[in-house]
């Protein structure tokens, strides 16, 4: 069992996704927005998540798309939850859970209204983050079930645990250098750490 909650965005090949529900994360996302870099159609989504167990699967939407669209994909089962990116705003309740980035720097918490997982998202990494920002992520984490988003590296997640209480944190995914092959180095360290 993992020390916290772990969300893996943007999963667009079976490579990733086995090798992360192996590490027991507790959701894969897949990018659901088409014309981009790292889109996963439906029918690979599919495809992918029948090869996998353990792990919710999310359908991450960072544009905007249309809310019949959205509604269409859940119909089709193969998403638990959905993300949505910072400026998406949603009239509709989609009756899973709900992820939803917030940029650090600008976060207010009144936004949070519909959203069960708020992701603080930053492009700081961690050593950047000033005093101020860790206590506002820390009095956040308090108040609803946080997940962090920035960079780090595996020799600071300690730290990073220790000083940020928050709910879970989102790694991502990535291509493969082949079908099949790819390196999971610095991925096995931070699981190395996770699984203390």
């Amino acid at each position: 069992m993992l020390k916290t909650k772990v969300k893996i965005s943007k999963v667009n090949n079976l490579t990733d996704a086995r090798y992360f529900a192996a590490m027991g994360v507790d959701y894969l996302g897949f990018c659901c927005n088409t014309g981009t870099e790292m889109y996963c159609a439906p029918s690979k989504i599919k495809e992918i998540t029948e090869w996998v167990a353990g792990p919710q699967f999310v359908l991450e939407f960072d544009g905007w798309q249309q809310e019949a669209d959205i509604q269409g994909l859940l119909s089709t089962g193969i998403g638990h939850a959905v993300h949505f990116g910072a400026f998406a705003t949603y009239a509709a309740s989609f009756e899973v859970p709900v992820f939803k980035d917030f940029i650090l720097e600008n976060i207010d918490e009144s936004d949070f209204a519909g959203v069960d997982f708020p992701v603080i998202r930053s492009e700081k990494n961690y050593h950047q983050l000033t005093d101020t920002e860790k206590s506002k992520i820390n009095d956040l984490a308090a108040q609803k079930s946080i997940f962090l988003d920035i960079l780090f590296e595996a020799k600071d997640l300690g730290e990073v645990l220790k000083n940020l209480s928050v709910y879970g944190l989102i790694l991502r995914g990535g291509d493969e250098e082949k079908i099949g092959v790819k390196s999971f180095e610095e991925l096995d360290d931070i699981f190395e750490i996770l699984h203390d």
